[in-house]
């Protein structure tokens, strides 16, 4: 790609954006990452419409030049709005803002990419819209359709965001509208209310692939409940899992209706929501097992602390917790209730305590009133607190957290974990083991995304401002892929450092690169991201979507 074609792009791109539409200056500040990868990016562009976006790739095919789109840039720990590959001109989507067909009875919306989590909830309490938003712990300025393009999940119904989206429009790379048979055929209505739509399921090529740029998405909403009640259970025995496991698998398949999600987080996890870093306990970076026993006893933090939500009418919440401390019951050494009305009763008792005990007792009820509120679909930054664990600065109150703007170091490890008990603790002594050795504190969620597999996401903090640090991390996550393939735990999505894993020879990678190749020949739209970049000799591996071995960083 020559820096004539780059210019004439350019030059082109003005005119249908105009001058405000397209940044040159400081382009690669748009790029800053949690993850501390840094790319060459020679523009961005800021389109308004889906018909400028057509145009937008129209010029790009022309003079050859690769865009990269992105839909808020907050994809914090896999890279924010980095390409996948250096020279990418980045298409930012934050503009395409709007809301459309929302159907109260039928509980479906359309998005465009930059709606974010906050935007949508605002959107429906305006609108009288009883639904709940899915949301996710990256916080309110993060989009909706870019999370469910990446197959994100929460703990709210609807869990597997993807699972949610109906109906997609994008744009191809030669300018050309994709719409589905059911919404070409005049049918847009009962398009989005199915979402396997007519024919071959099309769709899916735009989840965590590169072949159309999506402009708008309909999405199917999870009615607000009767009651949503949290339940937190614990256990101070480590021993115990083995034995905990099976039973979170029980519980869902007795109350899949109501309980959709359950989360496990091991001590260190916790802690990190509970207290500062504590800098001068670490040695190299990491604290010694006996300063984390210490520590979580000081704060009473068990070995495995586990959340989930009731979702159900009075009468089926009431039998529900009878459910879960029957099962729960003989597996953990605690399991409590809280719904709103507990947690404002201890915000008020907080008011009356004196000193000391009143802050904690605050700070334990607001951290538990945020938790609600994401059980209730509303969007929240509490958990983007973790991104600032080891480094960063956090924002005057009031003010948005942005890990990646505020330099804090996060890259995320999220494998795919059945669940079974012997293979969970395969999982954590992996992690336990291999973390360590680069600096990282091994910090475990395991999140169930159906009754059969866990997502565990591991945290992976690191100083962003010491480079030799930054290295260790990017070493830690190459290591823990590596063991992890060998074990079978293996992530369900990837960093833009690590797409080159698919890049195999595989059947798969064959594939879809040669549909990739017959719509997008000159491979100008997301150049390497999770498909294999188009090549005229198939042996070849481009440098800039290789990803490096451990010894290598």
């Amino acid at each position: 790609m020559s820096s004539i074609s780059i210019e004439s792009a350019i030059a082109e791109w003005t005119t249908v954006l105009g001058e405000s539409g397209v940044i040159t200056a400081r382009a690669e500040d748009f790029g800053v990452s949690t993850i501390g990868t840094k790319r060459s990016i020679p523009a961005v562009l800021r389109p308004e419409n889906q018909e400028q976006v057509a145009a937008v790739l129209q010029v790009a095919q022309r003079w050859q030049v690769a865009v990269y789109p992105v839909s808020t840039g907050n994809n914090w720990g896999y890279g924010s709005a980095n390409p996948v590959a250096d020279g990418c001109v980045i298409l930012d989507l934050s503009r395409l803002n709007r809301i459309s067909g929302f159907d109260t009875e039928m509980g479906v919306v359309t998005v465009e990419p930059g709606v974010t989590q906050g935007a949508l909830r605002e959107f429906l309490d305006s609108h009288d819209g009883n639904y709940l938003v899915p949301v996710t712990g990256a916080g309110p300025t993060c989009s909706i359709l870019g999370n469910a393009l990446e197959r994100g999940y929460g703990i709210t119904p609807i869990t597997d965001h993807f699972a949610a989206v109906t109906r997609i429009e994008a744009i191809l790379p030669d300018g050309t509208l994709y719409r589905t048979p059911l919404s070409e055929l005049g049918g847009t209505e009962v398009d989005g209310l199915f979402k396997w739509g007519l024919g071959p399921y099309l769709d899916g090529l735009f989840s965590q692939g590169n072949f159309g740029v999506v402009v708008n998405m309909t999405i199917a909403l999870a009615p607000v409940p009767d009651t949503v009640t949290a339940f937190f259970f614990s256990t101070k025995d480590d021993d115990k899992l083995e034995a905990l496991v099976p039973t979170v698998r029980a519980v869902l398949r007795a109350l899949g209706g109501s309980v959709v999600a359950i989360n496990l987080l091991n001590s260190q996890r916790m802690l990190s929501m509970m207290a500062p870093f504590p800098e001068d306990k670490a040695v190299d970076g990491v604290l010694p097992a006996h300063e984390v026993e210490h520590i979580a006893n000081s704060h009473g933090v068990p070995a495995w602390s586990g959340v989930g939500a009731i979702y159900a009418s009075k009468e089926v919440a009431r039998a529900a917790r009878r459910t879960l401390r029957r099962l729960l019951g003989p597996v953990t050494d605690r399991l409590i209730f809280i719904n709103q009305r507990k947690v404002e009763m201890a915000q008020t008792i907080a008011r009356l305590m004196p000193g000391r005990l009143a802050t904690r007792v605050k700070g334990m009820a607001d951290t538990l009133a945020g938790a609600l509120e994401i059980m209730h679909g509303t969007p929240n930054d509490v958990a983007l607190a973790l991104a600032y664990w080891r480094s960063g600065v956090l924002p005057a109150p009031g003010q948005p957290k942005n890990p990646a703007r505020d330099g804090c170091g996060l890259i995320w490890f999220a494998p795919l974990v059945p669940i079974r008990g012997k293979d969970v603790r395969r999982y954590t002594d992996m992690i336990e083991r291999i973390c360590p050795q680069y600096g990282i504190n091994p910090l475990i969620t395991l999140t169930t995304v159906n009754d059969r597999c866990f997502d565990s996401t591991v945290p992976l903090l690191f100083d962003r401002s010491n480079a030799d640090a930054t290295a260790r991390a990017n070493n830690c996550y190459r290591a823990l892929f590596e063991a992890g393939q060998k074990e079978g735990f293996l992530p369900y999505r990837l960093n833009i450092d690590a797409m080159g894993i698919l890049n195999s020879g595989s059947a798969f990678s064959m594939l879809a690169g040669k549909l990739k190749a017959a719509v997008d020949p000159h491979s100008i739209l997301a150049p390497g991201r999770y498909v294999p970049r188009v090549n005229a000799n198939p042996e070849a591996t481009p440098e800039s979507t290789k990803v490096p071995r451990s010894d290598e960083l």
